[in-house]
């Protein structure tokens, strides 16, 4: 479960119905008195600030910061978006292809900025190219390296088709894996749902494409359709897509965790909570027995 202001009351109220609670580093920044909760249950760690597929990397005080807190919590990995969060403050026409731009219309480009490095304020999934791709492998590598701990990778959701890509994003997370042993996956169901609706694919065959058996967190979350797109949205309960892709999921895969990600809005119906637990639990029972290796 995802931590949100509802979350200690669905404790107490309910002992047994979780197992841990995920908080994102960014939140301990602003409220780090979240994290007393790990003095009642396990804590998993989630970060969106490495932007591992940027060419910005955190400040030194920023990663200083992520060390303690990883430490502090003791969580078993760190979880992290395939994408990037920061910007270098220059323009480009087609995204790691300054070349293709002219010089002159730079200069005269309404878009010119000064170069300064900048926070975007939410995770962009990226241009998928080999020159993302080896920045990615060297980024995780390095993490993992400084923090002592696995750096889960979380596909993105797509919202288009991101120019310059040379690859899809499942040839981009299948060239990772095969690329690097260690990597390691975070699988958010509901992503690849938004991505297979917005980008007309089969969802299904999308995720027996991926290398499941790198899966050692799922997310599992709602989602917005508006105006022909299908968007991220933790205030809703998952689709029943999303549960008919983890069903299907667990017939392949032993992922280690299930993270129900309601955190949206601290009136969250707890009652969907608890039905959607439910649920999980049920399709996991159902499903571990029988599962087999693609």
């Amino acid at each position: 479960m995802t931590y949100s202001e509802y979350v200690p009351g669905l404790l107490t109220a309910n002992p047994r119905l979780i197992d841990y609670v995920e908080i994102a580093f960014e939140q301990l920044l602003q409220t780090p008195e979240v994290g007393v909760l790990w003095h009642d249950v396990p804590v998993v760690l989630h970060c969106a600030s490495l932007s591992l597929a940027g060419n910005v990397p955190p400040t030194s005080a920023l990663a200083e910061k992520l060390d303690y807190w990883v430490k502090k919590t003791g969580t078993p990995w760190l979880g992290e978006h395939l994408a990037y969060v920061r910007s270098d403050g220059r323009y480009r026409d087609i995204a790691e292809h300054s070349a293709a731009t002219p010089a002159s219309d730079l200069i005269h480009s309404d878009f010119l900025v000064d170069g300064t490095p900048f926070n975007i304020g939410y995770t962009v999934s990226p241009q998928l190219s080999a020159s993302v791709l080896d920045r990615v492998l060297k980024a995780s590598a390095a993490w993992e390296a400084k923090l002592k701990r696995p750096v889960l990778l979380e596909n993105g959701p797509f919202y288009f088709a991101m120019p310059g890509s040379t690859m899809s994003q499942v040839e981009f997370i299948n060239a990772l894996c095969e690329h690097r042993s260690e990597a390691r996956l975070l699988l958010d169901l509901s992503h690849l749902a938004i991505t297979c609706s917005n980008l007309s694919l089969d969802p299904f065959e999308t995720l027996i494409a991926l290398p499941l058996d790198r899966v050692v967190e799922v997310h599992v979350s709602g989602a917005r359709e508006e105006d022909g797109m299908v968007w991220d949205d933790h205030t809703l309960p998952a689709p029943a897509l999303v549960f008919e892709l983890f069903d299907r999921l667990m017939t392949v895969a032993q992922p280690k965790a299930v993270t129900l990600e309601y955190n949206w809005d601290a009136a969250f119906p707890v009652e969907a909570v608890i039905r959607d637990v439910g649920r999980l639990r049920q399709i996991i029972a159902d499903r571990l027995p029988e599962v087999t290796r693609l």
